[in-house]
This record gives structure tokens, sequence and C-alpha cells, in this order.
């Protein structure tokens, strides 16, 4: 039997730099952050991997950082669209897009200004500091599942 998701997991170039946008301008919280084990290696696929991990309080939900140092690693992805196929987002809920957008505009890179969508949330989707994409999601009034 499959369980629920636990948490969402993002490779960073920069643990401080993403905790500074996930945490500082996101407010989530670090719940806890350590070194990556020599188990990691085995978990990737790749030999020597050393760095670091931090896990954030998302509500219930767990966003994961992991900055791996070893290996170096030449492969960013600086060109992918949200069109593109393998490039996810990440959902956040919030209470006041409008505002949000505001106060983040223009630290933080966003693809959309909050656009109306057909089932009356407002969305704007951002990008964090290595590029990944992160929806902000404010639900419509009459949907109480982001409470």
């Amino acid at each position: 039997m499959i369980g629920h998701a636990t948490h969402y997991g993002l490779n960073v170039q920069n643990i401080e730099r993403s905790l500074e946008f996930y945490g500082d301008q996101l407010g989530f919280e670090v719940d806890r952050r350590f070194p990556v084990s020599d188990v990691q290696s085995d978990i990737v696929g790749v030999d020597g991997v050393a760095g670091e991990i931090a896990f954030l309080e998302a509500g219930g939900f767990e966003i994961e950082l992991i900055a791996y140092d070893a290996p170096e690693n030449d492969v960013v992805h600086e060109t992918a669209d949200g069109h593109d196929v393998g490039v996810a987002h990440i959902c956040i809920t919030v209470d006041d897009i409008a505002g949000l957008y505001e106060e983040l505009t223009p630290a933080v890179e966003f693809v959309n200004a909050p656009q109306t969508v057909g089932n009356g949330a407002d969305i704007a989707y951002a990008r964090d500091p290595d590029g990944n994409y992160v929806e902000l999601y404010e639900p419509p009034a009459s949907d109480s599942a982001g409470d």
C-alpha cells in the first residue's frame, strides 16, 4: 500500500543561498540540517558524493534541499522552460498572492505576475536561485482545500 507524500527534494548549487530563498523570503523554517552521508552515493548511484542536506517545514510537508559539493557537477538546466518534459515545480499555498508578489519583487525572479485561472485561483510562478519553478497559489475564496 502506498502512503502519503512526505517531502519534495531539490538539488541546489548553494545551500545557504537556497535557505535564504526558501527560509528568509518564503518563510519556511529549517527543521534539520546534516552532511550528506556515504549511503547517499548508493542512493543516487554516484560514487563519492559529499555535501549538505536541509529539510524545511512546509505546513505538514517538507522541502528537502540537497547541495552536493563533490563530485563536481556541471549539469545545470539553465535553459529549461516550464513546459519542458522533466521540469517539475513545487506549489505553495499563500494567503495574499498580490501582496507577496509586491513584497518579493524584484528580489525574486517571477515568470508571471499573479493570474486568475479557470477555477478562480490566483497563481504566479517564480524561480528559486537555481531556476526551479515555484508556484505560489492563492485558492479561490470558495475553496477550503488550502486551509
